[in-house]
């Protein structure tokens, strides 16, 4: 694949500002010369940027228009029936709405949207002995309070519980709940990834979640976005669940749809999508 529509305009863009740059320092110091050479380059790229850019920036548009039809035809109606609970577990709550709405329109139902904010691990150690006490009732007297508390929420997430629960942990901010907590998902979708590359939240907030969402059968979904600084995604595939590394664009929410509606395996366009771009499904016979 070639280069990027924006890396062609941030390249042309850095070459215009070094001329500028060139012509005031040239117009001071430099022979008249070297003054008209600049001049000249100038015109020729501007006259590539009117012959090669924009048709490149108009080609680019009628490929992603393209690419949205599509995506809406190959995925429409393909989840119709699913109840899916979306979790945010990294920095990029848009990319959860873009997702969400991406699985609206293959006709699931998104039961809950769970926020884990960034303070959620310091929060879990201050309220622990607290809030496990509170909820231990349902849980063997052997269960360490911190799996109390996982189970908890995965149990929320993916089977519903009393209100009074999810009252426990939202009061406790440990999450922030948005939709109904009243029914069984059929499908778990994290959204993680961080904007700070020295973040390691999967290990006390993603990794525990995953593991009690396992236990309970239920189908996890690991995904972040193609930006994302600190990727989650092969703490996500070292507990064996799918993933798509770049859900924040067309073809990534589009391999999500397919993944909920039960195809497997690691996808996007990171190192770490072992299986290609998107589910190619069985050969035609």
């Amino acid at each position: 694949m070639g280069p990027s529509f924006r890396y062609h305009v941030a390249t042309i863009v850095a070459v215009f500002l070094a001329l500028a740059v060139g012509m005031v320092i040239g117009s001071s110091h430099l022979q008249e010369a070297l003054v008209d050479r600049l001049r000249v380059q100038l015109r020729e790229l501007s006259d590539r940027f009117t012959n090669e850019i924009q048709p490149l920036r108009k080609e680019n548009e009628s490929k992603g228009k393209a690419l949205a039809l599509l995506t809406a035809r190959v995925t429409r109606g393909a989840l119709t029936d699913k109840r899916v609970a979306v979790a945010v577990t990294g920095d990029y709550g848009d990319a959860a709405q873009q997702a969400a709405e991406a699985l609206r329109q293959a006709g699931a139902t998104i039961e809950s949207t769970t926020v884990f904010p960034s303070s959620f691990p310091v929060r879990l150690e201050i309220g622990l002995p607290t809030l496990a006490k509170s909820l231990r009732g349902q849980y063997s007297p052997s269960d360490d309070n911190r799996a109390v508390v996982f189970r908890t929420i995965a149990s929320l997430i993916a089977r519903g519980a009393p209100s009074q629960i999810l009252t426990n942990l939202t009061e406790a901010h440990l999450i922030q709940a948005d939709g109904e907590y009243g029914h069984r998902a059929d499908a778990v979708v994290l959204i993680g990834g961080s904007r700070d590359e020295s973040d390691r939240r999967w290990l006390s907030v993603d990794q525990p979640l995953i593991e009690q969402l396992s236990e309970m059968d239920a189908t996890v979904i690991g995904t972040e976005p193609e930006s994302s600084v600190q990727s989650y995604i092969r703490a996500y595939q070292s507990k064996n669940i799918s993933t798509v590394d770049n859900v924040d664009t067309e073809i990534g929410r589009t391999c999500l749809v397919l993944l909920v509606g039960g195809e497997r395996g690691a996808y996007g366009v990171k190192n770490t999508a072992r299986d290609g771009l998107l589910p190619l499904g069985p050969p035609h016979e």
